[in-house]
């Protein structure tokens, strides 16, 4: 127990960052989304950004430092297959991963959180700056519940000591929960019990955006200022960045659509041109492309035409866009975008 004034004086700052936004040395972070989402490309991602020191996804700083995937999906051919791969989408080099990168498939070799502790206890102390556990789930011993809050706050409560034993922090790949996870807040999507989210010090989730083949990532943090949701788009191997999609245009859950009574027709779609769509749904004050759609719809106008529009209107010139910096909405204008000393903030 210590007084405050001895509080502060032993600790006058956080701890320092690994992922700068994300996570710092002794935290852990989970990364949720749905089996064969692509979660584990994007993790090998993660640990080859801190591996070189490079930013991860164009948007989040890293302090080099070395990285341990324990991976129990993959045998080692597969994982030997991907690696290059990412490497090479990403510009690396092998040797700049070659000794400070390391796998270990644990596939078939029935080790849970728990039976890990030799494993753990023969590693250098501060050797590794991360250790990544995909998939988590596979982790968990036979006989825990991971619906179970007291089960899973054991778990994690064991993480919290591996990380401080190591000098490390942990990131654990995790599935979601069955069924559309767009009307939940990010700290209840994940798969078991709500002790997840909350144990953890970052939960960083991946939901599917209207747009196909993009995502939505949003995460719930502990030790930093909250953080604006981004899009990325899938581009085998990696997810690059995407800042022309709207972080909040996330893919509903679409109930069944009732069969129409025979005879009724339906209506054909309205039809615009270029120029008619840019008089109708942009004017000289910068729009977001979600808020252009959204007028658009009510008049009848397709979700996909209104994107094609704003695309091939774009592409001819007649609408411009205006860009305001890392994880902010684009808008869409008649007018140029004036220089960045003169733009909204």
């Amino acid at each position: 127990m210590l007084s405050v004034g001895q509080l502060l004086k032993d600790h006058p700052e956080l701890r320092p960052p690994v992922v700068n936004g994300l996570l710092r040395i002794g935290e852990t972070m989970n990364i949720i989304a749905p089996p064969k989402y692509g979660k584990s490309w994007l993790v090998t991602d993660l640990a080859m950004a801190v591996a070189t020191g490079r930013r991860w996804l164009d948007a989040f700083d890293t302090t080099q430092g070395n990285v341990l995937i324990l991976d129990n999906e993959l045998h080692s051919e597969t994982s030997a297959n991907r690696i290059p791969k990412v490497a090479t989408a990403r510009g690396i080099e092998l040797p700049e991963i070659a000794d400070k990168l390391f796998v270990d498939n644990l596939r078939g070799r029935l080790l849970d959180v728990y039976s890990l502790q030799p494993y753990f206890e023969s590693l250098q102390k501060d050797f590794f700056k991360v250790i990544v556990m995909d998939a988590f789930y596979r982790f968990l011993p036979k006989d825990s519940d991971e619906n179970s809050n007291a089960n899973m706050t054991d778990v994690y409560n064991r993480l919290d000591w591996y990380a401080a034993m190591l000098g490390c922090c942990f990131v654990l790949v995790h599935h979601a929960s069955k069924g559309n996870q767009s009307g939940k807040s990010v700290t209840d999507v994940g798969a078991g019990a709500g002790s997840q989210a909350r144990a953890t010090d970052t939960h960083l989730i991946m939901r599917q955006h209207q747009e196909d083949g993009c995502v939505v990532v949003g995460a719930a943090v502990r030790s930093w200022q909250p953080l604006d949701s981004l899009c990325l788009r899938w581009s085998f191997p990696v997810w690059p960045i995407e800042d022309n999609l709207d972080p909040t245009d996330l893919r509903p859950e679409r109930p069944r659509k009732k069969p129409k009574p025979k005879g009724e027709q339906q209506s054909d779609a309205p039809q615009c041109t270029k120029d008619s769509f840019v008089a109708s749904f942009v004017t000289e004050e910068p729009t977001t492309m979600k808020a252009i759609i959204a007028s658009a719809r009510e008049t009848g106008i397709t979700q996909r035409m209104a994107r094609d529009m704003i695309q091939l209107t774009e592409d001819a010139g007649l609408i411009h866009r205006w860009s305001f910096g890392a994880n902010r909405p684009v808008k869409f204008a008649t007018v140029p975008q004036p220089s960045l000393a003169g733009t909204e903030t």
